[in-house]
Order: structure tokens, then sequence, then C-alpha cells
């Protein structure tokens, strides 16, 4: 693996997509290969041109299919009769991705590629020959690793993987699906070979999606397409596809009256083929005997693991955590930039990641940041990561915890002034006392009311009746008061007799008596 720290290149090789990711760029292409006499090879389909391929207009060779051909030692034989050897035009192929990777401008000098973890050793050795007769990779060889240790470690670095127990990688291509079972304790070490599985893919759903278009286009006052027809409606079959994997609606286009697609109809097509694919990786985990608690995560990478109906099965069917990232076909080809650039590999959760050193001045490197598909700017996807789903047996309960009353006592922790029974208490003795302090103040005004309006020395003599005055409802007492006790009158001084004066004086008439 190449040590080289810095800028770097990641690429992965697939059947149905080749991917390449710089540091502020990321670009998909199909393994479509023109081959010109007098310019080098482009890559990709012709309707690519306008994201990266502007000479694909003009005539050329075209070729396909040599991907899943490579190390075979059939050749393979062009449109013009002329045979090529497939590890030959795949090395091609990522030389030209690499350049519409970069626009044309120099390489990083550290790339690294990612072959399907599948393939034989004598394939891996073909295209290890391939690539080193690049002129660019050969004086600088490129590292060649499994997709498998890429996936690993770019999940690594960003959400994470557990540290315990057996981690089953899936990766949803186009012509097929791999399984590889890794065990986290061992430092990922896969625990046999990789499993291909053709029962759910790219192909497989692409053609469930054709076949529901064309019975429907049968019963349509267009009727059905013609056999040319049926290769362009395949590819937009696959096109709507990928837009129903983040939209709920897709349009056909070139239909009258348009032909329309839904997530509804993309998920019934999946329903049969996905769960054949379930009962494959249920076969695999018991002829491992791996329990269902011994499975501590699924990896869902590929392009396949762009639909929901994906992730949210594995985790409902299998009962454990799905971690797959925003955009799964370019996982392999981030853990493939990773790995030579800071030279990361994948380590469980315990082990403290290594960080890789940054692609340049001003570009984070790509684990934290993933440039958009065919685009120059920057974004920062969120990875994802599919919780279990709750187990089907609830756990024993727990004994319920008491809560804590707060009684005013000193252990509560609180203030005194916010404790009930203390504020209570000292409002009540303050209530008491206000109401002894107004009851002897009330009486002692009565007691000098008596004293000094019954027996007043004036010029004349009254006798004046005692009346409690009245109190306000707020200071009344609550027990009746007992009558005032009548005192003997005070002996006055010796002086001028009064006259006495009727208790009941008969009011003096103004009226003149009448003449006699």
């Amino acid at each position: 693996m190449a040590q080289d720290t810095g800028p770097a290149m990641g690429m992965s090789v697939g059947a149905t997509t080749l991917a390449a990711v710089t540091a502020d760029r990321a670009i998909t292409r199909r393994p479509v290969l023109t081959l010109f006499r007098d310019r080098p090879s482009q890559i990709g389909m012709p309707s690519e041109k306008s994201t990266g391929n502007p000479l694909l207009d003009d005539r050329g060779l075209v070729v396909t299919d040599f991907v899943d051909r490579v190390g075979g030692g059939r050749p393979v034989v062009a449109g013009d009769g002329s045979t090529h050897r497939a590890e030959q035009l795949l090395g091609d192929g990522m030389h030209a991705l690499a350049y519409a990777a970069t626009e044309g401008r120099p390489m990083p000098p550290a790339v690294a590629i990612t072959h399907p973890a599948h393939w034989t050793k004598e394939a891996v050795a073909a295209l290890r020959t391939a690539l080193g007769r690049v002129s660019e990779w050969a004086q600088q060889p490129v590292a060649l690793m499994s997709d498998t240790v890429a996936v690993l470690t770019a999940l690594q670095a960003n959400p994470g993987l557990p540290d315990h127990g057996v981690i089953a990688v899936c990766d949803f291509g186009g012509s097929g699906t791999n399984i590889t079972l890794v065990d986290a304790r061992r430092g990922f070490e896969p625990m046999g070979a990789t499993l291909r599985n053709t029962t759910f893919c790219g192909d497989v759903i692409d053609q469930a999606l054709l076949d529901h278009v064309v019975a429907d286009l049968g019963g349509n006052s267009d009727g059905p397409p013609t056999v040319g027809s049926l290769t362009r409606l395949r590819g937009q079959c696959r096109d709507a596809k990928e837009q129903l994997s983040s939209e709920t609606v897709a349009e056909l286009a070139g239909f009258h009256g348009g032909v329309w697609l839904t997530r509804a109809e993309l998920d019934e097509a999946l329903r049969q083929p996905l769960a054949g694919f379930f009962t494959v990786l249920q076969e695999v985990l018991d002829d491992n005997e791996i329990a269902s608690e011994g499975l501590s995560a699924i990896v869902a990478v590929g392009g396949g693991a762009n639909m929901p109906a994906v992730t949210t099965g594995l985790s409902q069917r299998f009962g454990t955590a799905v971690i797959t990232s925003p955009r799964p076909q370019l996982t392999a080809a981030i853990g493939a930039a990773l790995s030579v650039a800071g030279n990361v590999v994948a380590t469980p959760k315990t082990a403290p990641p290594v960080e890789p050193e940054p692609f340049s001045e001003t570009t984070p490197p790509p684990e934290h940041s993933v440039p958009p598909i065919d685009s120059a700017s920057t974004v920062t996807p969120q990875p994802l990561m599919t919780p279990p789903p709750p187990p089907p047996r609830p756990a024993p309960p727990r004994p319920a915890e008491v809560p804590q009353v707060d009684d005013g006592r000193a252990g509560s922790g609180l203030p005194w002034y916010r404790q009930t029974v203390p504020v209570v208490i000292l409002a009540t003795v303050i209530a008491i006392l206000l109401a002894t302090a107004a009851v002897l103040v009330l009486r002692h005004a009565a007691e000098g009311d008596q004293d000094s309006g019954v027996f007043t020395p004036t010029s004349t003599t009254t006798t004046s009746v005692y009346t409690p005055p009245e109190l306000p409802p707020a200071f009344a007492p609550s027990f009746e008061l007992p009558p005032p006790a009548l005192t003997e009158p005070p002996e006055l001084p010796e002086g001028p007799a009064n006259p006495e004066i009727p208790t009941h004086p008969a009011p003096e008439s103004t009226e003149s008596a009448p003449p006699g």
C-alpha cells in the first residue's frame, strides 16, 4: 500500500458503475469505453458527454461488457470484429476515468483502485499488470485492494463500526450482490470467501420495472414499445429507479401523456427479489453458526443501498443496526482514497482513529466532505445508520423508582424559605402573635374609654352608657369580650354644688303658655 500523504484519488470498479473521488470532485461512469485512433480513449456512455466527456459525440469504437471478463482469458470482440483483452480495456478505462475526475489536470501522487471482493487471484493479477502498463502508473504503481477493505476503512472513519461481534458486509451491485462476513474482534478479518449472489441486484430490478412498464403500455393506446425502443426504455427504468431512491414519483419521458413510476411500484418490484436475498443472507449466517445476537451490524453499500426499502428491510428482518453512507455507490472509492492519503485502516471503535492528512490547505478529506457527483462544489453529507428495531419480547420490568418528595426537612437540600413545613409553622406563629397583639391593644383602648367617657369633670355631670367600639371584621376577635366592670367614681374636690339634674329631664317647651 502506498505510504504517500497529501492529495490522493480513490477509484472503484463495478460491473455497471466506475467511480472516482478526489479532494474536490466525485464522478461515476458506465463501463463503456470508446476507442479512438488519434487520441486517448474516453469512458462513459455518449449521454454522459455533458458531464465531462465532450468528445464522446465523435465517432469511435465502442466496447462494453469487459469488467466481469477480466482474468477470464477470453478476449472481448468489438463491433468491428477486433479483439481486446478485458483487463487492458479496464486499465485504459480507469486511466480515462482518472483524467475525467481531474478535468485534465495532473493526477494526484497517490492513487488507489478497488476491485470486487469476489474476484479470483488471477483476475486481480491481470488487472494489476494492465494498470502497470499505463504510463502515469508505470513508475508509481497504484494501490490495488479489495472493495470490502476499502468500504470498512471508509465507514470506520465515519460513522464508525462496532468493536465486537460479526459484521455482514453487503455490497449491492449492478450484476450481483456480494456478502462478506468479518470478525470485528480480529481486526475485521474476513471469516471466509465472499459469496456472490444474483438474486437481488440492479439488473434484476431494472428488468422488473421494465416488465411493469411494458405491461402498462400494453393497455395504452400507444401500444407496446417496439423491440428497438426496449433498450432505451430499460435505461429510463434504471434512471427512474435511481430517482425514486430519493423522490416519490419519476417520469419516463418520450411517451404520449407521459409514463409515471411511483416508489410504491418500485417497492413492489423489489419485494420478491429482496425476500430471496434475505433468505440467502440467513443461510450464510446459519452456515457459519452465527446467531442473531452474534451479528453486531450489517453494512449496506453499493448503488442498491440507496433504496430505502433495502436498509429498512435488513434492519427489520435481522433485528440489528444497518450502517451505510449518504452515497453508498462512492463508499469504496472514498475508502481507497483514505487508505493512501492518510494510511487509515479499519480499526475497532475502541482504538483511537488515525486522522488522515488533509488533501489540501483548503479542502477537507473525503470522509468529511464528499463532493457532489460531476460537480466541483463541496457538500458535507451526514452518515446514515438505521437503528435496529425493538426486540420482539420486552425486557423484564425494572422496579419503579420512588420519586423524591419534598417534605421540607433539613436534608432536602432546599433553603429554609423554600421548604413547606417551616414556612407554614412560621406563618402560623406570626398570625397568632398578631391576633394576640390586636386583642391586647383593643382591650387597652376599651379600658381607656371607660375611664375617660363616663366620669369626666365638667360643669355638667352626665351619665354615659358604655358601648364597645365596632371593630373591622379583619381584626375582630374570635371570642366575645366580657362586659366592662363598673368602678366607683373618684372623689371630686370641694367646690360649688351642682344642682341636681333629673335622670330624664323633660325637654323645655319652646311654645308660650296660653294666657290665663
